[in-house]
């Protein structure tokens, strides 16, 4: 790590890179599980809920660890997804249903229910249906919450599951916003876990930074960056994204093989992973001499985290926060190069995305709520000046990843934001 930029940059030890093989730990300590339990039921019960079935992959690793690759989200119809959990408001357990059985849970209570083509008796979902009758919780008047804002299970089986629950007398309802809510503000295992995720994730920037040479493709610095941070215990991120150019005009570009240019502004874009944990880091970089031009926009992109840094803090309306960061972007005369300018949600992810429920954008001046303690947030510079006196496109894109707290947002990379200029 030769560049100045990296200078802060921290080792992982083994230790937290690697696991023995024949042993296969849960995430986080079983009270961790049992406090995000009690939560959960807690906000059931203000959304009248009696049985929340939760399908999403993120919410049920969220419960008790669970992780997989293969979920059969598009899969033939011979294997139906029938993986999820089931909460009873009353009950300070969760069921288990389906899953892998040597893949480690802290769910005490797994049940098995097999697989089964669609057919005429719809066998899968009358068996969920009939095992949650018989242990107590579903019957005439349960109030069922499905996950309709998740892409698992697709509408074919979330049709039948929920004509199996009414068939049962059961009322059934959107329960989405139960686990988005509760999975929104983060303890303080969580933090830590998010907090290691950025030191990974920092790592992944600097291996681009130490082996870019002009003529590499997107794919060759996405494979930089995925090597170096496999190699301090890394896990593979929601999104299978690196670079964004100056063109074409896409910040979500799968790794190709377009090769970069000397003189050619890109940006990496990673996310660290660690116990699912994402940290969403991104610098501007360039091979050679940058343009003035290209200095004084990323310095205002830099200045913008600072900005937030003193104004996001527990408590602060986000019109407050949008008025202090969009004041700041005019001053600085980069307003008329934004395109999205604001933050997103980010804890638990699988692919293919990593963005939680909470968002907002800069460019909104009502956006509702406010900052919360302990939410943890990226946040986006998105600038692109296209004058065609650059040979390339003059870009500012920076993320960072923040915890809120009462006295501001605290950045989570220890890398500065500011252009990283290579080749000197």
């Amino acid at each position: 790590m030769t560049h100045g930029a990296f200078t802060r940059v921290a080792e992982i030890e083994t230790s937290l890179s690697r696991t023995s093989t024949r042993y296969y730990p849960l995430p986080f300590e079983r009270k961790e599980y049992q406090d995000r339990l009690t939560r959960c039921r807690e906000e059931m019960t203000k959304h009248g809920i009696d049985l929340l079935y939760v399908t999403a992959p993120e919410g049920q690793c969220y419960l008790h660890g669970y992780e997989v690759t293969w979920y059969q989200a598009a899969s033939t119809r011979h294997w139906i997804p029938a993986t999820a959990t089931a909460v009873h408001v009353d009950h300070d357990r969760l069921i288990f249903i389906g899953g892998e059985d040597a893949v480690p849970s802290a769910a005490e209570d797994r049940r098995a229910i097999g697989s089964s083509t669609f057919g005429a008796d719809d066998e899968v979902f009358m068996t969920v249906a009939k095992l949650l009758e018989d242990e107590g919780w579903l019957g005439t008047g349960t109030v069922v919450g499905l996950e309709h804002w998740s892409y698992l299970p697709p509408r074919a089986v979330s049709d039948r599951l929920e004509a199996a629950f009414a068939s049962r007398g059961a009322q059934v309802i959107d329960g989405s916003d139960v686990m988005r809510r509760i999975r929104q503000t983060k303890s303080s295992a969580e933090i830590a876990a998010l907090e290691h995720a950025a030191r990974i994730g920092d790592i992944g920037l600097a291996a681009v930074a130490e082996n870019f040479r002009p003529g590499m493709t997107h794919a060759e610095v996405y494979a930089e960056a995925m090597y170096a941070m496999a190699q301090v215990g890394g896990e593979v991120p929601g999104i299978a994204q690196a670079v964004q150019p100056g063109w074409p005009q896409s910040t979500h570009l799968l790794p190709s093989r377009r090769q970069i240019s000397e003189g050619e502004p890109f940006a990496v874009d990673v996310a660290g992973v660690y116990k699912r944990y994402h940290a969403n880091i991104d610098r501007t970089l360039i091979w050679g001499e940058p343009s003035a031009e290209l200095a004084r926009m990323n310095e205002a992109a830099k200045q913008a985290l600072e900005v937030l840094g003193e104004t996001a803090k527990a408590g602060t309306p986000l019109t407050v926060v949008n008025q202090a960061l969009r004041a700041h972007y005019i001053e600085t005369d980069v307003w008329q190069f934004h395109d999205y300018c604001g933050g997103y949600e980010l804890g638990i992810a699988f692919p293919p995305d990593w963005v939680g429920e909470f968002e907002w954008s800069v460019a909104d001046e009502n956006p509702r709520g406010q900052i919360e303690a302990n939410l943890v947030t990226n946040y986006e510079n998105t600038f692109r000046n296209e004058d065609p006196v650059y040979p390339f496109a003059q870009i500012a894109f920076s993320r960072d990843t923040l915890v809120y707290s009462n006295t501001g947002a605290r950045r989570l990379s220890a890398i500065p934001v500011e252009l990283i200029v290579l080749g000197e």
